[in-house]
């Protein structure tokens, strides 16, 4: 065998019954893996068979026993899958202007939006990147449709109710 032997300190509350019950009762899959493991582990199975079993590399199942030892269950399921992001380049309130400036229907397009931020805030932001903003603060650059200075409003509206004398299909 090489290295030193992989042991793990278990906490008095932490049996194998108290394990496999916390585990049994959890509902997110990423942290009922987790849970499992260390109930295998707990149960006296090697590392690399929980790691197989569970169907993860041995070295997570590794770094979820690290963050046992530091804490205990809590600190095992304390932890969530992708991290905090990347922080946003505008600030709080900036990001409220931007939505409160967008409501307003002053903008058509991203485009438009992109250069009033690059602008006001010195912030440069992709027009792809404009979009996901967009999406994170609940709002669009929407305006109403254009319509031609030649339409007639109450004929399209008489049209719309049903008020044409054509037929919409030709007759059998």
């Amino acid at each position: 065998m090489r290295g030193r032997p992989f042991e793990v300190a278990w906490h008095g509350e932490d049996t194998t019954e108290a394990l496999k019950a916390v585990y049994r009762r959890e509902r997110d899959i990423e942290l009922r893996t987790r849970l499992h493991g260390l109930w295998l582990l707990r149960s006296g199975r090697r590392l690399s068979s929980v790691a197989a079993t569970v169907g993860v590399h041995y070295r997570t199942v590794q770094t979820w026993v690290g963050w046992y030892r530091e804490g205990g269950v809590p600190k095992v399921l304390s932890h969530k899958m992708g991290g905090k992001g990347q922080q946003p380049f505008l600030t709080d309130e900036a990001e409220e202007q931007v939505a409160e400036e967008v409501a307003t229907g002053r903008f058509r397009t991203a485009g438009e939006i992109r250069d009033w931020i690059a602008e006001l805030y010195g912030v440069t932001y992709k027009t792809s990147s404009i979009y996901s903003l967009m999406s994170r603060l609940k709002c669009a650059p929407k305006v109403p449709r254009p319509m031609h200075a030649k339409a007639d409003q109450e004929q399209q509206a008489s049209w719309k109710k049903g008020g044409s004398n054509r037929l919409s299909h030709r007759p059998e």
